[in-house]
């Protein structure tokens, strides 16, 4: 590993748990201070914790299979795991010993498989390789800094799904902080608010932190859904982000008569979001926390059959 890589490895780690500190920072303060103050009685209290228990689990249990799931990296095997030879038997070490070739796909198999310089090995055709994890990874999106780890095969719908609840959360804890922090505020107060970092700022206790909370919120929701629909966009489009740089070169462009278009696109885009998230009736459901498995090469493979 050199030098500039162990750098961007330290800046992802740390960026990775200052995403974990700023989620526990703002439920904590949502929780504690402000979910009393807007509730106006027992029962709206308990709606508003039950409803904000939901979002923070589902936000929590995709981020966490985002950063522990393996993303689809290829492995590379020594031949000697290929096969084995029999020194007691020349005519089965005669016969074992084509199976070394087995390890580089035939010729035939050109079209759906890439070759790495990088890694030395033949890899699937939607597989690229990752500067950070020096690894190829399949159906490689990006390496995100935030979850520290490659997005791809086997997380790209814990991404999504995370992207999707994390924004939902981030406007939901916008709106109900909104009044507490800011309706309220006196315009000497306000002023303090608009150097968050000064000493002022920090004397005033529960008041402050509700407004960096909204201010979090606020400023997290944009980005994020801008971010989120991005992605939404390229699952309907059977893309990835790598692969919407390769089809809009110019490149592709000569080879497709200047249509931008998908080489993996299953024929819809309800198809297309069935190919990551599974088979589902309606879009909303697959994004419920889930370890269900991703049918992507049951897909691939030219089932005719639609779920409705």
């Amino acid at each position: 590993m050199t030098v500039t890589d162990a750098i961007f490895h330290g800046l992802f780690v740390a960026m990775h748990h200052a995403t974990t500190s700023l989620i526990c920072f703002t439920v904590t303060v949502f929780v504690r201070f402000i979910v009393p103050l807007i509730a106006p009685n027992a029962t709206v209290y308990w709606l508003l914790l039950g409803v904000t228990c939901a979002i923070v689990y589902s936000v929590l249990f995709n981020y966490a299979f985002c950063v522990w799931t393996d993303p689809g990296k290829i492995k590379v095997r020594p031949r000697e795991d290929e096969y084995e030879f029999n020194n007691d038997s020349d005519e089965e070490a005669d016969f074992m010993a084509p199976m070394a070739l087995e390890t580089l796909p035939p010729t035939h198999a050109k079209e759906k498989t890439t070759y790495c310089r990088r890694c030395q090995l033949q890899r699937p055709r939607r597989a690229h390789h990752c500067s950070i994890c020096q690894v190829c990874v399949d159906h490689m999106d990006h390496h995100c800094p935030w979850i520290n780890n490659c997005v791809g095969l086997h997380n790209h719908r814990y991404f999504c799904s995370f992207l999707f609840w994390l924004a939902l959360g981030c406007w939901y804890c916008a709106v109900l902080s909104f009044w507490p922090a800011v309706g309220n505020v006196s315009r000497e107060e306000l002023a303090k608010f608009a150097n968050v970092f000064s000493s002022e700022m920090l004397a005033l206790g529960p008041k402050a932190m509700m407004y960096c909370v909204f201010l979090i919120a606020t400023s997290s929701g944009i980005l994020v859904s801008c971010l989120g629909s991005w992605h939404f966009y390229l699952v309907l489009t059977a893309q990835t982000s790598i692969e919407y740089q390769i089809n809009r070169s110019k490149r592709t462009l000569r080879t497709t008569g200047g249509k931008i278009l998908s080489p993996y696109c299953c024929g819809s885009s309800h198809k297309n979001w069935e190919a990551v998230f599974g088979p589902c009736r309606w879009k909303i459901v697959s994004l419920l926390p889930s370890r269900r498995p991703i049918p992507l090469y049951a897909l691939a493979e030219g089932s005719e059959k639609d779920v409705v």
